[in-house]
């Protein structure tokens, strides 16, 4: 149980430092928004839905991020990535809330989009689960496998 624990408070504290370094980027970029490489992204990734309203798009991020919750408190063994997916997802929300799109900072050529970190963290994220998951199923899948020989 005290496992458990720790990794949840590695989780909510590893979480709460990421959405603090992406608000601390957005801040630092909005102002520069209209300079080569930094826009105010309307849409969702790579500026899809853009045309959709952005209360829409605010409402379905929000429905996301309560998912997200729920997955973070009932399956503790994937509490770190999905907190990192939370982090950036809480991020571009903000961003949304606070200016009506996402403040995207970074451009790495030839990759003809613009991002910033919560899209990066996101990425990395959703990946970490992935495998996590994996992992899991594969464990789960010998247990079974080990139980159906006896």
């Amino acid at each position: 149980m005290r496992s458990v624990h720790n990794v949840t408070r590695l989780a909510m504290g590893s979480g709460l430092a990421i959405y603090g370094v992406i608000m601390s980027l957005a801040w630092h970029y909005y102002p520069r928004i209209g300079q080569p490489g930094i826009i105010l992204n309307h849409g969702i990734a790579f500026g899809l839905f853009s045309h959709f309203p952005q209360f829409g798009v605010i409402m379905a991020t929000a429905a996301v991020i309560g998912l997200l919750v729920i997955m973070l408190w009932r399956m503790p063994s994937v509490r770190l990535p999905v907190a990192w997916i939370l982090a950036g997802a809480i991020g571009n929300w903000t961003d949304r809330l606070l200016w009506g799109g996402v403040v995207d900072y970074w451009q790495l050529r030839p990759y003809p989009y613009i991002f910033n970190l919560a899209d990066l963290v996101i990425r990395f994220g959703f990946i970490w689960l992935v495998i996590q998951a994996y992992r899991q199923f594969r464990k789960e899948d010998s247990l079974w496998a080990s139980r159906s020989k006896v």
